[in-house]
């Protein structure tokens, strides 16, 4: 040991000597009480009689004398002294213990000794635990602190198993991108390209589309009595494959049977479509129904029908045309519809502009220029943006979002946006509201001819036919009043019904001009005048 080493003990040494606290003991010997009294240090405090004259008061020993207790004191000499009689049988501290009904957990709670009795050390503590059968997960630093600082009456964790880790579930790893996300990248004018949103891919015949991943194992857990549990061994992947894939032999993989287009649906199924090319779509095509994906590179007459499993692409503007796509709908021109036209999505639609027309898709509307006097419906989001990004006229209804760069006019054209509600809810609720008008008119028209034949009769002799035909409309009318009670029951209960989206929202990026609604959720109506 270096001299500065030591030098540095020894000072160390003398200093927790010098500020050492006197300290005692009481113990409990045959039924005798015996005290120890420790001297302290120079700069300690010493043990005052009081605090050893409180604890044997509360120790109930009996025949002590206080005045040898303060000599005792006094004296300070480490050395036992017999002060009296300690009544009742010593009794050592116990320890009880507590095993958790799933067996992950032991749980220990001190008592106290009583009449002097002996503390439980580390090792009895250890045996007592053993006896109960714990054997693992067992914490050896709160024993030993316990051994030392006994904390009584509290209920401690002393033992914790290990869980069993699950195996992890099998995959499909699908090798082309899927969703088909659009690239809507804006130029350095704020400005997004619909003719290159690139969402079309493409496969060869016999290219790999998709592989499966084993899965992996788990790890076994253990409880406090170290009995092993089991893990759940991770399930393998199941393949859905639809049109146009086969799998390979020894079922790992899968693979185009075709050129075509790769598609993987929202339930998980794999499948390759075939693609349409067309040029244009008029009297020489007809309408057209084609399972796989159609793309027109030229134009679609007015009138004309294409309809498709699979997605339509067309390359540019449409008329008053009928598309109706269980895919993507992607026009790189725009849309006007003349107040007839209809394009319907389950997926998503992209078009540069749409002008009186009817927009409805399942998922998001995208659009760059502007939306005029048309109809949306989506049912989850609608963003105009990427060029003039305007909503003007018409009505617009999203389940979750609406984005635009302005949403009206100047010219205070009337304007109504809802989001908050999944758009097919709004649609029943407008076909019932229709059916209410459609009993209301019949309801009318019953009660006139009712007035009329009344009043026929108070002025002359109504016919045969007249009279007969008064119990049947009184008939008609009470049958009509029951079910337009109902259905106006109906239309009360769907109303209240609605529960709108709490994270809907309709977000205006410049201005919102006068003569818009927006309808944020239920009941809810916000006026721009």
């Amino acid at each position: 040991m270096s001299d500065s080493l030591k030098n540095f003990t020894d000072s160390l040494l003398k200093d927790l000597e010098e500020n050492e606290n006197g300290f005692f003991k009481i113990e409990n010997e045959d039924g005798l009480a015996y005290l120890s009294v420790f001297p302290a240090g120079k700069k300690g405090k010493p043990v005052d009689a009081k605090e050893i004259l409180r604890r044997i008061e509360l120790f109930q020993i009996t025949e002590s004398s206080p005045i040898s207790i303060k000599e005792i004191a006094n004296k300070s000499d480490g050395l036992t002294h017999l002060i009296g009689k300690w009544p009742g049988k010593p009794e050592s501290s116990r320890i009880e213990i507590e095993i958790s009904e799933d067996r992950m957990k032991a749980f220990l709670i001190f008592h106290p000794p009583k009449y002097g009795g002996k503390i439980l050390n580390s090792e009895q503590i250890q045996e007592s635990i053993r006896e109960r059968g714990i054997k693992f997960g067992i914490r050896n630093e709160v024993l030993n602190l316990l051994s030392e600082e006994p904390e009584y009456g509290k209920k401690i964790l002393i033992a914790e198993g290990e869980s069993p880790v699950p195996g992890k579930n099998g995959d499909i790893r699908v090798l082309f991108i899927h969703p088909a996300a659009p690239n809507l990248e804006e130029d350095e004018y704020g400005r997004v390209d619909f003719k290159n949103i690139q969402i079309i891919q493409s496969v060869a015949k016999d290219q790999k589309l998709a592989e499966k991943i084993s899965p992996l194992p788990g790890k076994e857990g253990k409880n406090v009595l170290g009995e092993i549990l089991p893990y759940d061994s991770g399930k393998e992947a199941e393949w859905k494959l639809g049109l146009n894939v086969r799998l390979s032999s020894d079922g790992i993989s899968v693979h185009s049977l075709i050129n075509g287009r790769p598609i993987l649906d929202r339930q998980g199924t794999i499948r390759v479509d075939e693609i349409c090319h067309l040029e244009n779509v008029d009297f020489s095509t007809g309408n057209v129904n084609f399972p796989g994906t159609i793309i027109v590179e030229g134009s679609i007459a007015d009138g004309f029908t294409l309809e498709t499993e699979g997605s339509i692409i067309v390359k540019k503007s449409v008329g008053k045309v009928f598309l109706k796509a269980g895919g993507d709908v992607v026009l790189s021109g725009g849309f006007m519809g003349r107040n007839g036209g209809l394009i319907e999505s389950g997926a998503d639609i992209y078009t540069r502009f749409v002008e009186q027309g009817r927009l409805i898709a399942k998922n998001t509307i995208f659009i760059e220029e502007a939306s005029m006097h048309s109809e949306l419906v989506a049912g989850e989001s609608v963003v105009i943006r990427g060029g003039r990004g305007e909503l003007i006229g018409g009505s617009c209804v999203a389940g979750k979002s609406i984005i635009c760069t302005k949403l009206g006019a100047i010219a205070e054209t009337k304007t109504s946006v809802s989001v908050g509600i999944r758009p097919e809810l709004l649609d029943d609720l407008e076909k019932l509201r229709l059916e209410i008008q459609k009993n209301k008119e019949i309801l009318k028209k019953v009660e006139q001819s009712l007035i009329k034949l009344n009043e026929d009769s108070q002025r002359r002799q109504l016919t045969i036919e007249e009279k007969e035909s008064l119990p049947k409309l009184s008939a008609i009318k009470q049958k009509y009043s029951g079910i337009l009670n109902n259905l106006l029951g109906q239309e009360q209960s769907m109303i209240m019904g609605f529960e709108p989206d709490k994270d809907s929202y309709v977000e205006v990026e410049q201005e919102i001009f006068p003569g818009v609604d927006i309808y944020p959720g239920k009941g809810k109506i916000l006026k721009y005048v």
